[in-house]
């Protein structure tokens, strides 16, 4: 996908609104997952939320932060769905952890008429080396078509 967009993209100039840009290099680089402990640096807001109903009926969107268990469960829950999508394959069973490094930043994005609140930090994560790769491939949390929960390996 990447040699793909960068070659779509070599045109020299690309038009961004008004402005128009000019390419002066492209570098891809893999990141490989080496070891079952890693650290992790957000380059976008991640985002883990529940949908729950208030009693009159109506949703309320609770976002949860890096160090909270629900942020820990969602996810974990998130990127089993992402290894299982790409491989067909049933994930590891062992655990996948979350634990912030630096205090978690919190950014709040208005996308299409909604409220996005994700947090920024670097993350210590353990677990399996599959699904690890898979968070830095495919980033973590939810809303990655968006944008949100980009990361890179430190």
């Amino acid at each position: 996908f990447c040699e793909s967009f960068a070659n779509t993209i070599l045109k020299k100039e690309v038009k961004l609104g008004t402005n128009i840009l000019e390419i002066g290099s492209i570098e891809i680089s893999r990141q490989d997952v080496l070891e079952d402990k890693i650290t992790l640096q957000t380059l976008s807001p991640i985002t883990a939320y529940s949908t729950l109903l208030r009693p009159d009926g109506r949703k309320y969107t609770c976002f949860f932060q890096p160090g909270e268990e629900d942020f820990n469960r969602i996810v974990e829950e998130n990127l089993r769905k992402k290894y299982y999508a790409y491989t067909e394959i049933q994930p590891p069973n062992d655990r996948v952890h979350f634990a912030p490094l630096t205090p978690p930043r919190l950014h709040i994005v208005k996308y299409k008429g909604f409220i996005i609140k994700g947090y920024t930090c670097k993350l210590k994560v353990e677990g399996p080396r599959q699904l690890l790769q898979i968070a830095v491939d495919a980033g973590l949390g939810s809303k990655n078509s968006q944008g949100f929960g980009c990361v890179r390996l430190l």
